[in-house]
């Protein structure tokens, strides 16, 4: 499965995660359709991580501020079912799904009330100082503890990466030194939100740049990333972009962040594509977005 399919089983509901965390969204996590954003979640989803590793590894965030936790996020996903909108608080479960020699699987659902609105998935990697290393026994069993049953939504094939010159869509960002978390590289949230800026950017582009930026009906519903390598500051990488589908009110993207020459990060998205110009008129962005389908 990729991050372009839906899960085709039930909304999970709270009672099957052991640990849920209370969120309350802020002003600043909406966004310009007054919604929390895609990032926003995957924020979450990282403090839930946090709040599971004082829970099931008597870790705390001064552990991580120290680096004595050793568990690097490879690979994170979010879908979002329903809006969510600032009135009222969330609530973030989390659980383990499987355990790997090296690995270990997360998934996510963000309540609102008893309603679920958006799920996710992550896959962290426990890093020796000569990269990924077998899970200690005691991590494995503390881990254990938290396991939960249930489908795990699909991550990117960290083995599918394309060429640069594949994408049609170019944007590059610069690193800011607010990019960067404890580990001294840029944090995966803050990645997250450059793939998101890039569809901005392309549907711009299609739009022709209206004032205020492309409209509410763009923003993907569901983003899953893979961070192939570390993301440095300071530094320019090239973001790049292109269609992989459109079907009758979905696109499909696909994505890839480049150190140069050298493959970084991808991404894959997905979300409806209806949208109107200035003078409310429909667009058709089928056409529109043929030019910048993937290469080869």
């Amino acid at each position: 499965m990729t991050a372009t399919d839906s899960a085709a089983t039930a909304p999970p509901e709270p009672s099957q995660f052991p640990v849920l965390v209370e969120h309350a969204a802020h002003y600043s996590d909406l966004d310009p359709s007054r919604r929390v954003d895609r990032d926003t979640l995957i924020r979450w989803f990282e403090d839930a991580r946090v709040q599971l590793g004082r829970e099931a590894l008597q870790a705390d965030l001064a552990d991580r501020a120290e680096g004595l936790v050793r568990l690097l996020l490879v690979a994170v996903r979010v879908d979002v079912l329903a809006p969510l909108r600032i009135a009222g608080d969330y609530r973030i479960g989390i659980g383990v799904t499987a355990i790997g020699r090296s690995s270990v699987t997360y998934r996510y659902a963000v309540f609102a009330g008893d309603e679920c609105v958006a799920t996710g998935a992550s896959v962290s990697v426990y890093l020796g100082d000569d990269g990924p290393e077998p899970l200690p026994d005691d991590l494995r069993e503390q881990l254990g503890r938290h396991r939960i049953d249930g489908p795990t939504p699909g991550l990117p094939d960290r083995d599918v990466v394309r060429p640069r010159e594949a994408f049609p869509f170019r944007v590059d960002v610069r690193t800011r030194f607010g990019d960067l978390d404890t580990n001294r590289h840029v944090n995966n949230v803050r990645l997250a939100g450059w793939y998101l800026d890039g569809l901005a950017e392309l549907h711009l582009d299609v739009l022709g740049y209206p004032i205020g930026g492309p409209l509410d009906g763009l923003a993907p519903s569901s983003l899953a990333v893979s961070y192939l390598d570390e993301v440095h500051y300071p530094g320019i990488f090239q973001l790049r972009v292109g269609v992989v589908d459109i079907d009758d009110d979905v696109v499909r993207y696909a994505c890839g962040l480049f150190d140069e020459g050298r493959c970084v990060g991808i991404a894959e998205a997905a979300g409806t594509f209806r949208a109107t110009d200035a003078q409310g008129e429909a667009v058709d962005l089928a056409t529109t977005l043929e030019p910048f389908r993937l290469r080869g």
